[in-house]
This record gives structure tokens, sequence and C-alpha cells, in this order.
């Protein structure tokens, strides 16, 4: 059996270590090897002898040894081993490096192509990124099984065949299926009132090197493009301020609570259509609210106080709007009447209680029938207000939830000390295998 792992940091080499050492135990003869596309798991995997690549900075140096053989293919052709260059690139280019960018992509053609063939089972961390969406295209083309693998809700881990975040395969299950409503209902409260795996003690060694390697290199040509950032990397404390005491004198008929998610991972920069950032997000909702309605923001909890400066000067200067600073998430969830989430996990949460959500992008419960999606920005307004009235359809979320709990969805997560959603996923291909 011949396996290979693409993935970014340390926390992701373990996992797939654990798959391997799983796997060894029934196919011990089996080959095994991770891509990292960020130097901790690279470091990881190599401190414990398992065949790595740093293939983000092996893409750059053949990019700048091969330089003039593909700025001469990016003049003269569009597209390159079957790859659509401008499609494959344009979610990537940042700092006017499109250049840069396409060079690197190249590079990663030229470098999967190989380490695709002749394999039989490609595992993936997520499916966008351009070492992933090459990757993938080339197991379609052999006809290699390829994996992608996503921490999930409620200490899960996604294993799909077709994708995950937006692509995943379970995101157009739309069921009025009736029959045993009462015993899937069970299955759903037992499921996410499953007591918690311990979690393992993570070195912050690695990621601190992946850290500084991008606070030192983030402006210079040394550093892989498609990793390059385009906002503070440590971020300010841009929160300001705000008199909540006094703005919560004022009496409102309704609230929204808006769920902001980091705002540069793909889920804002492959999967949404209308934003690009926060302050976009914030500004459109806020002036199409219906009337007497207050707005509740809530940062994502490793991005406190990092978004934009003018985000935060927004919110300090409209008095219906309120920074969520103090609440646990169940209070603050259950004070608001209607949930908004550009793609965010949180909103799958909201609609486990039942709230109303509304989605501003593309996510893996959007066409499930239990939600509201916007489908054109300038339905915004209509849509706030119509949620005001929306009734969630009881038997189709509880169909969805069933659905993607049992059928989706591996017991815990990829930080898990004892790793059963990896020892899951080498059952399941050694068995595959072996049919």
């Amino acid at each position: 059996m011949k396996v290979v792992c693409i993935g970014y940091y340390d926390k992701f080499a373990r996992f797939f270590i654990g798959i391997k050492k799983q796997l060894t135990t029934k196919h011990p003869q089996v080959q095994f090897s991770i891509l990292n596309i960020y130097f901790s798991g690279y470091f990881y995997a190599l401190l414990r002898f398992i065949p790595s690549s740093f293939i983000s900075y092996r893409a750059l140096t053949k990019s700048f040894l091969q330089r003039k053989k593909y700025k001469k293919i990016l003049s003269e052709y569009s597209s390159y081993k079957g790859f659509s260059i401008e499609e494959l690139t344009q979610n990537y280019y940042r700092q006017n490096n499109k250049t840069a960018i396409q060079l690197q992509a190249l590079a990663y053609i030229d470098l999967l192509e190989k380490k695709i063939k002749n394999i039989d089972y490609l595992l993936l961390i997520g499916d966008l990124r351009l070492p992933f969406e090459i990757a993938r295209k080339f197991a379609q083309q052999n006809n290699i099984s390829a994996y992608y693998i996503e921490q999930g809700p409620y200490q899960t881990t996604f294993f799909d065949q077709k994708g995950v975040n937006a692509n995943a395969s379970v995101r157009f299950f739309n069921s009025s299926d009736e029959t045993n409503l009462v015993e899937k209902k069970e299955f759903i409260q037992d499921f996410i009132q499953r007591k918690k795996n311990r979690k393992y003690n993570r070195s912050p060694i690695y990621r601190g090197i992946d850290y500084l390697l991008e606070a030192l290199l983030n402006k210079t040509p040394f550093l892989p493009p498609d990793l390059k950032i385009d906002y503070s990397l440590f971020g300010n404390n841009n929160s300001p301020s705000l008199k909540n005491s006094t703005k919560a004198e004022l009496v409102f008929d309704h609230t929204y609570l808006l769920i902001c998610q980091v705002p540069f991972d793909v889920n804002m920069t492959h999967h949404s259509p209308f934003y690009s950032n926060h302050y976009q997000i914030l500004l459109d909702v806020h002036k199409n609210l219906p009337e007497k309605s207050k707005l509740i923001i809530r940062e994502h909890p490793v991005y406190k106080g990092k978004y934009s400066a003018k985000f935060y000067e927004y919110l300090k200067t409209h008095e219906n709007i309120f920074l969520d600073t103090n609440s646990g998430f169940n209070e603050c969830l259950q004070a608001s009447d209607v949930v908004i989430v550009n793609n965010s996990t949180v909103g799958l949460e909201a609609i486990v209680h039942k709230k109303t959500v509304i989605t501003l992008a593309n996510s893996y419960y959007d066409a499930s029938g239990i939600c509201l999606k916007l489908n054109k920005k300038e339905d915004l307004k209509e849509l706030l207000k119509e949620a005001l009235q929306y009734k969630i359809n009881e038997t189709k979320r509880i169909n969805y939830l069933f659905h993607l709990f049992k059928n989706h969805l591996l017991e815990g997560y990829i930080t898990d000390r004892n790793l059963p959603a990896a020892k899951t996923i080498a059952n399941y291909l050694s068995k595959e295998f072996n049919s």
C-alpha cells in the first residue's frame, strides 16, 4: 500500500503518523509519506524518521531554478498540464505577487505530478490551497482514491471522499423523511453530549518556528508566495473600550448575533462570493438591519482585537452595535433572535439549538433546507427581515443532523491524545485495500 498525505502544521503531521502506525499493524510494508506546507509539519515528521517533504519550499526552490522556463510558459500559454493557470491561482493574489504565485503553481504541478503517480491513497487536510487543488486533480486523472479530512463540530473529524467545508458531500442532503424521528433525535442528543477526549500536549516550538519564519521572511522572496500574509501576524489589540453599559439603556425589539471568523482561511478566500473581509460584512449587515434592532458581534476566540481598526471604529460609533466580550457562547446564542454567519461551524451549532441562521457564503449546511442563505447581495435587507418570521423545519433539521453525525463525522479531534479518528481512517483504508 502506498499513501501520500498533504497537510499544514505539526498537529496534522502527528495525525497522519497516527494513521501510519495503525496501518503498519496490518500492512508492515506500507509506503507512507507526508508533504507539508509549513515547516512545523515537516520538522515534526523529520524528527520521527517519517518520509517527509517541505513541499512549499521545494516548489519555491524549483520556481527559482526554472524561472526562465516557467516565465516562458506563462507568456505563451494559459494552461499547463491540464490546469488553467488563472483559474488555479486567482484566489491567492496578494501584495501584487501574481507572477510569483503563478510560478509557484507551475512548480507545484511539476512536483506533484511525480508524487501522486502510482499511489493507492491520497489523504488531504482540507481540499483547497494550491498543492491541495493540484494534487486532487492528479488523483482524479490517475483514478487514485482521495480522502479529505477536516476538524468537525462536537469533538469530531470530517472524513469525506468529495471534499470538506462547502465541498462536503453532506451539503445537499435535504430530507423530509418522518420515520424514526424520536430515535434520531435521541441519537443527536447523545452525540452532542458525549464526553470530550483528552487533548495531547502540543509543543509551542513547532508552530513558533512557523511564526518566526513568517515574521522574518514575509516581505522577502524567501517565503513561498502562497504562505505570505497581508495582515498583521500577531495583530494589535484594536478592540475599543465600548461603553456597553450606556448602550444597554436603549430598548430594542430584535437581536441579531454576527459571528466572526478567522479572516484568512479558505472559507473566506474560496467559499465567500460576496465578502472578502469582516468590515464589509459588518457594514452591510448593520446598514440593512430592520428598525429597532441591535447587533451583537462575537469575535473568533483566537482573533480577539485583531480585526481591522476600521472594524472596531465602526462598532464604537453606532449605538445599536454591541461587542460581546464576557458572556459564554450559549448565553450569547440564547439572547439572539437571528444568528448571522459567513460560513462558520458555529452556524451548525446554532441550528442544533433551533436558532434561525443566515449564511452569507457557502457552507456544508447551507443547502439543507434548515437555514436561510444569501444568494444575491442586494437581497440582504429582505433576508434579515424574513429571518424574524422564519421557522426552522424540525423534520429536516433532525434528518440533516442525524445524517451528518452518523455518516460523515468520525469520533475524535485531530488533536486528541489517543487519535481515535486516525485509527478509524486507517482501519477503513486497510479494509478497502483488502477488498
